[in-house]
């Protein structure tokens, strides 16, 4: 089995960091997804939206990170939004209660607006 790759790509909106997430969060890649977000949150990043456009899969490791993620940005007063994610990772988000702390979007752009 090939091994998971995790591409992340950022751009600003305003005072709303989006990052785009491409391939799979998983135990392997969700180290790359901490470590990535928590030197945006030190930068001083408290509005991130999490664009899943291109994510295929989210193990519940990748749920962990994004929690870690959400309780050191409302440490900050901030805050955090899903957006584009396909049919499984809703599902999993769902199922992992996710989606009782964290907004989902259909299109980046009502997040953003939201989060502004």
């Amino acid at each position: 089995m090939a091994e998971a790759i995790l591409k992340i790509t950022e751009s600003k909106s305003g005072n709303v960091l989006i990052l785009v997430l491409e391939g799979e969060i998983d135990a392997h890649t969700a180290p790359v997804l901490k470590e990535t977000a928590e030197k945006k949150i030190t930068e001083g990043n408290t509005k991130i939206v999490f664009n899943f456009a291109k994510c295929t899969y989210i193990s519940s490791a990748g749920i962990g990170v994004l929690n870690a993620i959400l309780n050191a940005v409302k440490a900050k007063g901030g805050v955090i939004a899903v957006s584009e994610a396909n049919k499984m990772i809703t599902d999993t988000f769902k199922v992992m209660y996710f989606t009782k702390k964290v907004q989902l979007y259909i299109e980046t752009a009502a997040a953003v607006k939201d989060l502004q």
